[in-house]
Formats: structure tokens, C-alpha cells, sequence
């Protein structure tokens, strides 16, 4: 049964190269929006040299890694799965001799792994190329990485699966995918780096599960947390991992009873 997964997620791999033309556009956007935040964070910390621990190298580093992973780990306007509910599609899935939950994460492990080769190494390498602000030199830091990116990719999976299934109750459920795509950018630290929040919200937002799709993989790449801080951020993330599949799964569980299958 496991190859039948990875065989899932390299099919969907190999999907996604067909499309060359729609990622270069994507990626010319990441590197458009990557280049306006930075030459207005430079202008910022030109007043500041430093903020809530960051210099401008650190943020350029930011902006540039959040831009490099946010189609890796919370593809924005993912509503694949939606569709296939409202088109009926779904049966088909719901149908195969396979776990539909399982199916689904590893059609989006083969896409993440995609976007990892193909969008967010040369996004970061077009943002060092026009910025020069390199990469972390530490050895432990590049593992620490290695380790949370895959749990970040996971944990957007879950989430984007969460609010996807909405469609199994509401009709009209891309604005219920808006609204958690919205939630998600803000509160895992795509705008900004969550140390810049007030200290009240910052508190709230690093117990939040989207901690963990950016925040933490990026304050990780930045050396910004080591030695037993570093352990509670990656626990966080395996924690919330395991609760959103779980909540998911049963979700989806409940779901699938709700379906009608007309005809013959």
C-alpha cells in the first residue's frame, strides 16, 4: 500500500511538470513581490538597523524564504479537492480502494516536492542574485531545517484538506478557503516575521498551528532558535501535525456518510 502512495505522489510530481509555463509566471511573481518587500524593508531599517532581534540581512533572508516556501507549504487558492465535491467527482476518489485522506496528501507531498525544485530554489537564488544576502553558513541549522520544511508541507496538507471538505456542507465554500488561506498567511508570519508582532499577539500566534508552516521553519533557516527552543518548536509542529490529521480524517469520515451517489 505504500507504493501505491509514493506512485500517487510521483504521478502528481510529474503532473505538474507539464504545466512550465504557468510556474515560470508564478515565479516571476514570487521574485516581483519578493523585490518590492525587500527595497521597502530596506528603506525601514534604514531609520532602524535592528528590530525585535533581525537586521536587514536577516530580513531580506525572510522575505525571500517565505516566498521561496509559501507554494511548498500554503498553495494559495488551493481548492482542488472543493471542486471535486461540488462536481461530484469526489466519488470517484471516495471510491478507490485506497484511504481518501491519504490519497489526497500524497497527490500534494508530489506537488510540494515540485515546488521545492522548481519554485522555491530559484526564487531564493533570484533573491540572493539581486540582493547578495547569501545563505546561513551553520551545518546544525541546515539539518534543523531539512527536518521542519517536510513538517511545515505536512501541516499546510492538513489544513488546506480542512477547509477543502467544507464543501461536503456548504455549496459556495471558496470564501470559507479565503478567509483560512487569509488567517494563515497572517498568522504564520508571511508578511511579516512574528517577532515583529506585539509581544500579546506574538504569545498567541506561537501556540497557533500556523506557527508552524512559516515562522518556525524560517527562524530555524535564520539560526534564530537553537538548543531546547528549537526542540519545543519542532514538538509544536509534530504535535499539531498529528491533531490536524487526526481532525481531519475524522471530519472526513463524517463527510463521506453525507454522500449520495445517484444512478447506475
Amino acid at each position: 500500500m505504500l507504493r501505491f502512495y509514493f506512485e500517487v505522489a510521483r504521478t502528481a510530481y510529474r503532473r505538474q511538470l507539464i504545466y512550465r509555463w504557468a510556474n515560470l509566471a508564478g515565479l516571476l511573481t514570487n521574485i516581483f513581490f519578493g523585490a518590492i518587500l525587500s527595497y521597502v524593508m530596506i528603506a525601514l531599517f534604514h531609520a532602524r538597523p535592528v528590530a525585535a532581534g533581525y537586521n536587514v540581512r536577516d530580513v531580506l533572508r525572510y522575505i525571500w524564504l517565505v516566498q521561496a516556501m509559501v507554494m511548498i507549504v500554503l498553495t494559495f487558492g488551493w481548492y482542488d479537492l472543493m471542486l471535486t465535491i461540488r462536481s461530484g467527482e469526489v466519488v470517484s476518489d471516495l471510491s478507490k480502494p485506497c484511504d481518501f485522506y491519504w490519497y489526497w496528501f500524497s497527490r500534494e507531498m508530489g506537488r510540494s516536492a515540485y515546488y521545492l525544485l522548481f519554485r522555491g530554489l530559484p526564487t531564493y537564488l533570484a533573491g540572493m542574485l539581486l540582493f547578495g544576502f547569501g545563505v546561513p553558513g551553520e551545518w546544525k541549522a541546515w539539518l534543523a531545517y531539512a527536518a521542519s520544511l517536510p513538517l511545515a508541507a505536512m501541516l499546510g496538507i492538513a489544513y488546506r484538506f480542512l477547509f477543502n471538505i467544507v464543501a461536503f456542507w456548504i455549496l459556495e465554500a471558496r470564501a470559507v478557503g479565503t478567509l483560512a488561506t487569509t488567517i494563515a498567511l497572517f498568522f504564520s508570519g508571511s508578511y511579516v516575521p512574528l517577532s515583529f508582532f506585539p509581544s500579546w499577539l506574538h504569545a498567541i500566534a506561537a501556540w497557533l498551528p500556523f506557527n508552524g508552516l512559516m515562522n518556525v521553519p524560517a527562524q530555524i533557516f535564520l539560526g534564530k532558535l537553537a538548543g531546547g527552543a528549537l526542540l519545543i518548536e519542532l514538538g509544536r509542529q509534530v504535535l499539531w501535525l498529528i491533531a490536524l490529521t487526526i481532525g481531519v480524517r475524522s471530519l472526513a469520515s463524517v463527510a463521506a456518510r453525507r454522500v449520495i451517489v445517484q444512478g447506475g
